[in-house]
């Protein structure tokens, strides 16, 4: 235990509880080390939100407690013995095996979390320092993970006891976590990250049309396998929430997934005089982009966006024409899917630099001709926007030189 004579000439008074236990005792093996701390663990443990329930998990359950106010503006020795030992006692957690990510182990960080507030520190802060070979503690939990359990059937983890008691996240820790999820391919995960507002908050004027009981946008994503499979395919099915609003509002609706090594970005756009650029259609218009993010390897890709119609108005009349009027009404006709092709005119890279053509690929909605194109969507009342307000759409494409029309065959 850490028990300090500084303390007591500062005029306060060390309990067993206000200090994790003594990182020298604990950095032995990983046996030892939860011997060590159970001895100066509090008798009870606050519970851990689960993992399974989207946002809520990581904004619930461990809370980092108020920092106590410092009357100096220096680290005492106590303070900075905390500081090291709580580094040590994290680095330690992560290093463990996953399966003994026990009860224990949230329990100590829960001590951690009471010992810093004691003293002064912020626990927030502290994990999210690159503590662990060059990396936060977070990067380590995701990395060594197990992927065995789908997300709706774990329990409390030390990704989320860490999350709980990390936030609100730094955009450096934000990107360590971002590169975690894109190492570890782990689309499930990164799609659960997104629907936390401390990991991926919404614009001012989402939060003002995305109410508390809207649905997050979904986005799920299927390697496909066999010849296609050879090219690297993958598809992409999304619903966006409130679309048309959204982009007469915001202008602007992002979709972040992971398919085939790589993180994309694929966004629905309305082009503005604020963003006003010369590779950017005229202000007004409606396209469609996608871009590689950060960490991804350059890649080229063909791909195509599409848009079905919704079952409640999969089929239209046939109209009046020669053919009714004679013979009565035709009958109803099923509405054909919209498409814009987005394909690569040179290999795509995730860095801004250089020419524009090779960090992004841009396609206006309304670009194509006769049915194909997706200009409709900015429309009211346009028939391929659910009753619900949603789009929902999906994006074929394949790791390679564009050539023939086909995307996926």
């Amino acid at each position: 235990m850490i028990l300090a004579d500084s303390e007591k000439e500062l005029g306060r008074v060390t309990t067993p509880t206000d200090a994790p236990p003594s990182y020298e005792a604990s950095s032995t093996t990983p046996a030892a080390f939860r011997n060590d701390v159970k001895r100066s663990l509090p008798t009870s443990s606050s519970p851990v939100a689960s993992g399974s329930s989207g946002a809520s998990s990581f904004s619930s359950g461990l809370k980092s407690p108020p920092v106590a106010t410092s009357w100096f503006n220096f680290a005492s020795p106590t303070v900075r013995q905390v500081r090291a030992t709580v580094l040590g006692l994290v680095r330690d957690l992560v290093k463990l095996p996953p399966s003994d990510h026990s009860a224990m182990a949230i329990s100590i960080l829960k001590s951690c979390a009471d010992a810093c507030a004691t003293n002064g520190l912020s626990i927030n802060t502290i994990l999210q320092e690159k503590s662990v070979e060059g990396h936060t503690p977070l990067y380590w939990a995701i990395v060594k993970r197990p992927t065995e359990l789908p997300d709706e059937e774990r329990g409390p983890d030390l990704l989320t006891a860490l999350l709980s008691l990390a936030t609100p996240l730094t955009p450096a820790t934000t990107s360590d976590i971002r590169l975690a999820c894109l190492l570890t391919s782990d689309q499930a995960l990164f799609q659960r990250l997104r629907t936390s507002p401390e990991f991926a908050p919404l614009s001012a004027a989402d939060e003002m049309l995305l109410d508390a009981t809207m649905p997050p946008d979904e986005i799920s994503v299927e390697n496909v396998s066999g010849e296609a499979g050879q090219n690297g395919a993958f598809v992409v099915d999304f619903a966006v929430v409130r679309f048309q609003k959204r982009m007469l509002v915001s202008k602007c609706v992002m979709l972040d997934f992971i398919a085939r090594a790589r993180m994309w970005r694929l966004t629905f756009n309305v082009s503005t005089h604020e963003r006003r650029r010369p590779y950017l259609p005229p202000p007004g218009t409606w396209y469609a982009q996608l871009s590689l993010l950060e960490n991804s390897p350059p890649t080229w890709v063909d791909s195509r966006l599409l848009v079905p119609p919704p079952p409640e108005s999969a089929m239209m009349d046939s109209g009046p024409g020669l053919v009714s009027g004679l013979f009565g009404p035709g009958k109803p006709r099923a509405r054909p899917t919209l498409s814009v092709r987005m394909k690569a005119t040179e290999q795509l890279h995730a860095s801004e630099r250089g020419p524009r053509s090779r960090s992004r690929i841009i396609a206006l909605l309304d670009g194509a001709e006769g049915d194909v194109g997706l200009g409709g969507l900015q429309y009211a009342g346009c028939p391929y926007i659910a009753a619900d307000e949603t789009l929902r759409g999906r994006l074929e494409a394949r790791l390679a030189k564009p050539e023939a029309d086909c995307v996926i065959c």
